[in-house]
């Protein structure tokens, strides 16, 4: 839920008028910095021994190869939002007109590709325990 809250919050921040240059360029960095973290306490939780994925293969070894599949979105997801975090610290508030809407587009292709790898890492939970986590009652 963390990191879904974080999502959201950076899908709003990019959303602010970029013509709003330092207010922009701030909103998005803070916005970056919290999804970080998230990503990265995610990955703890889900990649450690008693984590997630590991008990998922111990329980379902024939999904072993999703499960591989998902930490490798893992480090490629952190490579993006590192690279998000280099981009914005790299312009300054006369720059954000002119980079603005690349950094922008960078981040929607993150917040797109963070998606994909939640919906894969639902599909395995189900699949290994037919729950079907955030379902609606």
């Amino acid at each position: 839920e963390a990191l879904y809250q974080a999502l959201i919050g950076l899908e709003d921040a990019l959303s602010t008028p970029i013509g709003d240059g330092g207010r922009w360029r701030l909103r998005v960095a803070m916005a970056v910095d919290h999804a970080a973290n998230r990503v990265d306490e995610h990955i703890r939780e889900v990649e450690a021994a008693d984590g997630l994925l590991h008990q998922v293969v111990g329980d379902v070894p024939r999904l072993a190869c999703r499960a591989d599949r998902l930490r490798d979105d893992h480090e490629h997801l952190q490579k993006e939002i590192h690279a998000l975090r280099v981009a914005l610290n790299e312009i300054d508030d006369d720059d954000v007109a002119e980079r603005g809407e690349a950094i922008r587009t960078q981040a929607l292709e993150f917040l797109g590709r963070l998606a994909t790898h939640r919906q894969r890492g639902a599909d395995l939970i189900y699949e290994a325990y037919q729950v079907d986590i955030g379902a609606s009652h």
